[in-house]
């Protein structure tokens, strides 16, 4: 039976640390420091180092307050999505939570005027159509009633998203 010696080394990087030089010196300090041995099943260590770049993650995340995604997905490593939508489905809910789709953002590629609802004559946003215009609430009222982007997410399923935004026509237009 063959039996294979790993080992894991750890060197500080130039992480948080100013100045390339300082960060080589650093690293080869930890050359100089005694080995330990450890006896840890490899399965083991990887559960640590993942929570280690998870944790490492978060404080990272945990700075983009305000960054849109982070409001909706303010814990690393959990997004809660259905198993059984389609990729399409899940980029359109994705682009609705954070009130960006191609209907309502292209105009600022294309450099034209921002888009207006067509019976409202308001500027047409996500949170506008889902929760906001009149001309949707009989429609809206089939679906789902909340008053909040957040409180639609947070209370209705996503296949009822979907269904509401297929049936006011807008679904291959977000």
């Amino acid at each position: 039976m063959l039996t294979v010696a790993k080992q894991l080394c750890w060197i500080p990087s130039h992480v948080n640390i100013r100045g390339n030089e300082r960060a080589d010196t650093a690293a080869k300090s930890a050359l100089s420091l005694p080995i330990t041995n450890i006896k840890l099943p490899a399965r083991e260590l990887t559960a640590c180092v993942s929570k280690f770049c998870l944790d490492e993650w978060q404080d990272i995340w945990d700075c983009c307050k305000g960054n849109k995604l982070h409001s909706i997905y303010p814990t690393v490593g959990i997004v809660k999505h259905s198993k059984n939508i389609s990729r399409y489905d899940s980029v359109l809910l994705n682009r609705l939570r954070i009130g960006h789709s191609r209907l309502t953002h292209s105009y600022l590629l294309c450099g034209d005027d921002s888009p207006t609802c067509q019976s409202c004559g308001i500027p047409l946003t996500v949170k506008h159509v889902l929760v906001e215009c009149a001309n949707l609430r009989d429609i809206r009222g089939k679906y789902f009633t909340v008053s909040s982007i957040a409180g639609l997410f947070e209370s209705v399923d996503s296949h009822t998203v979907i269904d509401f935004v297929r049936e006011t026509h807008f679904y291959h237009q977000l």
